[in-house]
């Protein structure tokens, strides 16, 4: 597959988008990834482009190159920019500590979605004269557990909010002894 270059931030997401949708169910991404894979490789492209035009600094002209390549079973995905960089360890770390703190936010979590969705993950900080590079391969996951993407602790409910589920209407009333709501 062709090399795509984004120069254009307010558009990159939406271009980004476009290759995706370009891609058909009878393509060679669908023939390895199926469905379900094509959808978690959109997703996974969808953070890391969308975290540069959001968060990343370009000195220059801004460029983010995608290569998709599909061989022995999986897509392999190589993504370079012209950002300035960040530190990818330290921003993982950051993420993961969200994810301890009670009340953890909605936002903040999509690096950690792409580091559970990628295999052979390697990342290249940006250098003087050297671009920043995130690479990374995707297999299908048909059979795997969905729940696998998510830490133990955050698949845990808790109790009082299962309590206040009893009758569907959010309330005390346990689901046993709850009337049910009049039809409409």
């Amino acid at each position: 597959m062709p090399t795509t270059a984004f120069t254009d931030l307010d558009r990159a997401v939406d271009r980004l988008h476009a290759v995706c949708d370009g891609w058909t169910d009878e393509g060679p991404i669908a023939h390895v990834l199926g469905a379900d894979g094509m959808h978690v490789l959109r997703l996974t492209l969808h953070e890391w482009v969308a975290n540069l035009v959001q968060h990343a600094s370009f000195a220059a002209e801004a460029e983010i190159l995608l290569t998709i390549d599909v061989q022995e079973g999986a897509v392999h995905c190589i993504v370079e920019d012209t950002s300035a960089g960040f530190d990818f360890a330290a921003q993982i770390e950051s993420q993961r500590t969200l994810l301890d703190a009670p009340g953890p936010s909605e936002r903040g979590r999509g690096l950690l979605m792409l580091v559970s969705c990628a295999e052979d993950l390697e990342f290249r900080a940006a250098e003087p004269g050297v671009r920043q590079r995130l690479a990374f391969s995707m297999r299908d996951p048909a059979g795997g557990d969905l729940a696998a993407l998510f830490r133990p602790a955050d698949l845990e409910t808790d109790p009082s909010f299962l309590r206040s589920m009893g009758d569907g209407l959010l309330s005390d009333v346990p689901a046993s002894t709850a009337t049910p709501p009049p039809n409409r």
